[in-house]
């Protein structure tokens, strides 16, 4: 009978979900650029104006400065602009090599400057404003000993082959055999259909779907790992080759950060590993008393009989996400509700994909209002939370502007950068869950706030321990088959839980890794980001007011200084990383507690 019912209602679900998705909004964007034309015209006048000032210009670092910062908030315009065209239309190549080329103009005029301050002298009365702008670049003027033109060279010739095993990885994925699973007349795709498959009340299928998949990823398994060896064979050597060491203290360097500090924190996350397990455990144990004999991965994301995840419309997003954020102050709240209002075209997402691109991300510039890209809204939670996480970002580029920063201080060290998106996206979860009555749904919402938090902490540690360990493994020349990575992958993920002892097929993770073909080092970024944001979400709750102040005064600062000062000002202290671990910990602790207390009342019988 449970089963009926819960297949019923997940039938009454998606006819729930099609009229949420029947949706489709078009950012208007005409803020930015009347329409293309225009911009194509203002950017061959940027090109000119830049070409300029880089060819001569004024004399005057004063106003050499100005004048390369005005250039680089029309450059972002325009970068901003042909990111959110590129993302309408991904099969047309065009806006994307142009923001590829304005890229270029943008990274241009901020060398520029960096190079003008590095000549000024510190006390120079001007100066002050972009103290740590000429910091960075007195540190790029460092002298070198390397030939002239090297580092020019290495980049030529390293980026296009990096930007090749990333294309293969995707392309590797995508035309992978991922096995079909006939059921009850329909045929699901392993890949394609994955989420579905894994909230699917019948238990077989939601097995097949999980094993399916992870075959499909393993049957592309020996020309991944050429992929990947050849990718940090190449990454590591252009590192070597531009006098940054190795590649890993290369990115380590960029987010303000040492090889020390980085091991020291992965190292504190994996002792607090037995309190995952117990938390995958207490998952495991609920999904069994709740009549699902000896449970495994593929049954704890299922939710409790009788209970349907509702799917929200967009009028409830909006004043969900701006009821999250109210600690903030009205004004705060009122850009996140401007922003998600479907009535203020600010938001462009599709109810099927189609040529857009599957991706979510903030369109931001000087001067102009905010705008937010969600390719493919699905209707599910994480749908909505990633739409709700780049809405972070949006606002937080809407604050700046509020605050009059510059443009060379609107862009700043990516793990700060996420802590304040995951801040929203932990805040919206806590919301749904304060907003739940029912135990179940509370229950569900609860978890999903647990799982936000174990994927900040535990599994941005395994991401980085896997890819520090793959490098390693290359240098020592340890690795060199598919076989050795999937073997080192079972290694590192057992540390931190208990799925990869369970799962062996999970060995094939290493292939899933975006980020680590895409952008090399990048996934460490999360690990700090998470544990900044954890500390936010705390501070919220535990010092309201004072928070409000702090945030908001750092927000509006953009990236002025080096984020660890941020990070001070926003905790009240400078980061221990290792201690602020354990500070996460606790809250994690303390919500699995309230969990564990929601499960034993839907367990009695007393949801709904």
């Amino acid at each position: 009978m449970r089963w009926l019912t819960c297949a019923a209602l997940v039938l009454l679900a998606a006819g729930q979900a099609d009229t949420a998705r029947a949706q489709s909004l078009q950012a208007d964007d005409s803020r930015y650029f009347a329409n293309a034309a225009a911009e194509q015209a203002a950017r061959a006048r940027l090109q000119a104006q830049v070409r300029a000032l880089a060819d001569g210009g004024p004399s005057d670092p004063a106003a050499r400065v100005h004048q390369a910062e005005q250039l680089l908030g029309d450059c972002l315009r325009h970068h901003a602009y042909l990111h959110l065209q590129a993302a309408r239309n991904a099969r047309d190549p065009r806006p994307a090599q142009a923001q590829d080329a304005v890229e270029g103009l943008c990274g241009t005029t901020a060398s520029i400057a960096r190079k003008t301050l590095a000549g000024v002298a510190a006390d120079t009365p001007w100066v002050a404003p972009y103290a740590w702008l000429r910091l960075r670049g007195l540190a790029n003027a460092t002298p070198s000993s390397r030939a002239p033109g090297l580092d020019d060279a290495v980049d030529e010739v390293a980026t296009p082959s990096l930007d090749a095993f990333a294309r293969l990885q995707r392309q590797l994925l995508q035309h992978a055999d991922y096995p079909r699973i006939p059921h009850d007349g329909h045929s699901f795709d392993s890949r394609r259909d994955r989420t579905l498959l894994a909230r699917h009340a019948d238990r077989a299928l939601r097995e097949a779907g999980w094993k399916g998949y992870w075959q499909g990823v393993a049957s592309q398994r020996e020309a991944m790992a050429t992929v990947l060896l050849g990718l940090v064979q190449v990454n590591e050597r252009a590192s070597g080759l531009q006098g940054d060491g190795t590649a890993a203290e290369r990115s380590y360097r960029h987010m303000g950060l040492d090889a020390a500090a980085v091991d020291a924190t992965l190292a504190a996350v994996q002792r607090h590993a037995p309190q995952r397990r117990a938390y995958q455990q207490m998952l495991l144990a609920h999904a069994e008393r709740m009549g699902i004999p000896s449970a495994q991965v593929w049954d704890v994301g299922v939710p409790d009989a009788g209970f349907v995840p509702p799917v929200l419309s967009l009028e409830q997003v909006r004043d969900a996400a701006a009821g999250a954020m109210q600690g903030l102050g009205p004004d705060y709240a009122g850009e996140v509700r401007a922003l998600l209002d479907p009535a203020q075209r600010r938001m462009d997402l599709a109810v099927t994909l189609g040529p857009r691109s599957a991706d979510a991300f903030p369109v931001t510039a000087p001067g102009v209002p905010a705008l937010l890209f969600v390719g493919q809204r699905s209707g599910t939670l994480e749908s909505d939370v990633e739409a709700v996480h780049e809405a972070g970002h949006a606002v937080h580029g809407q604050w700046m502007q509020r605050g009059q920063v510059s443009a060379f201080y609107r862009n700043g060290t990516p793990w700060l950068s996420e802590a304040f998106a995951i801040f929203n996206e932990l805040q919206f979860r806590d919301q749904l869950y304060r907003q739940a009555s029912d135990p179940r749904a509370k229950a569900y919402y609860l978890q999903s706030l647990l799982d936000d938090i174990v994927l900040q902490l535990f599994v941005s540690s395994e991401e980085a321990q896997l890819e520090r360990s793959v490098y390693q493994g290359v240098a020592a020349g340890t690795l060199g088959t598919a076989d050795d990575l999937d073997t080192l992958t079972l290694d590192v993920l057992s540390r931190y839980g208990l799925w990869a002892e369970q799962q062996p097929a999970l060995a094939a993770t290493w292939e899933t890794k975006r980020l680590m073909y895409e952008d090399p080092y990048y996934l460490a970024n999360y690990l700090f980001a998470g544990l900044v944001a954890v500390q936010l979400y705390v501070q919220s709750q535990q010092d309201p007011q004072g928070f409000r102040e702090r945030y908001l005064a750092v927000l509006s600062e953009g990236f002025d200084r080096a984020p660890q000062e941020q990070v001070a000002q926003l905790l009240g202290h400078a980061p221990d990383w290792s201690a602020l671990v354990d500070a996460d910990l606790q809250v994690f602790d303390a919500q699995v507690t309230r969990l564990q207390a929601l499960h034993a009342r839907i367990e009695a019988g007393q949801g709904g």
